[in-house]
């Protein structure tokens, strides 16, 4: 089956009805005698690391409990560094760079808006500054942490498709994760701003963050929405915060400040942990 047919089928079917009942199944209670054993059939597949899993006592009752699972004390090591910018998520660098401009990169001959990604007035805040786009897999844990210190000023939930985010959807759909559905965190530091887009997928409808009750996908009729806290209440995040959590993989995009960090020496395909250094701040 070729790219652009493969791209025409996820442009017909109904991608977000489909991911809530998908959605809806994984959180299902299913019996250890049936969940077992897809459980060992994923982790085989996917190469699961099992050895690093926090384990409840009484096992995992659903597909989604095992997918948002939390690993041990210690598989994670935070640098400390104060001007450390730390990976917020287990995951491959797909893409990193300069914003030229307005425009991010996605792949080769392919870019986007800020203003597109993040369609709120903050998008000029990032005119000229940094990202970096990180693709986890169906192995890998779908917690995500902060990348910095600092307060949660706000947040933006923008209501979109749902579209996979897989090699063949990045290479072959324009403007990908500025039009499938995403929950933005903004993170106010002592050096500038940065932004958590935790991007949506075919099957990853549902996003939550840990210091809010906003939750993606919930229902049929969406529509975008922007919280800025109030400023006796922001939400302090030091690096290595739990931030949210994907209910099944997909993409973030990390977006800075014009002239806040300066990118370590990353390379397209670069495996990264929770807590690995990825940037330096240089304010």
């Amino acid at each position: 089956m070729g790219k652009p047919f493969l791209v025409f089928i996820f442009r017909i079917i109904p991608k977000a009805f489909l991911s809530r009942i998908f959605g809806m199944l994984t959180r299902l209670p299913v019996g250890k005698s049936v969940l077992s054993p897809l459980l060992r059939v994923y982790c085989d597949k996917y190469r699961v690391d099992l050895d690093e899993i926090d384990t409840p006592e009484e096992g995992f009752r659903t597909f989604d409990q095992f997918f948002t699972r939390r690993l041990k004390r210690g598989v994670h090591t935070i640098n400390p560094d104060p001007k450390a910018v730390v990976s917020p998520v287990d995951a491959h660098v797909s893409q990193f760079g300069e914003i030229t401009g307005t425009r991010i990169m996605q792949a080769k001959n392919i870019d986007y808006l800020v203003s597109d990604l993040v369609p709120a007035s903050i998008h000029h805040t990032f005119l000229d500054g940094t990202f970096v786009t990180l693709y986890l897999s169906p192995a890998d844990y779908h917690r995500i942490h902060s990348p910095v210190d600092g307060v949660v000023n706000g947040l933006l939930h923008v209501p979109g498709k749902l579209f996979p985010v897989m090699e063949f959807a990045v290479n072959g759909i324009q403007g990908l994760f500025s039009v499938n559905e995403r929950l933005i965190s903004y993170i106010k530091t002592d050096a500038g701003v940065c932004a958590v887009c935790k991007i949506g997928a075919m099957n990853v409808g549902r996003i939550s963050v840990s210091y809010s009750d906003v939750v993606t996908n919930r229902s049929m009729f969406r529509r975008k929405r922007e919280i800025i806290f109030p400023a006796d209440f922001r939400p302090h995040m030091r690096k290595g915060d739990e931030l949210g959590t994907f209910h099944l993989g997909s993409t973030v995009v990390l977006l800075f400040q014009k002239g806040m960090v300066r990118l370590d020496a990353l390379h397209e395909g670069q495996r990264v942990r929770v807590g690995e250094k990825i940037a330096t701040i240089v304010q």
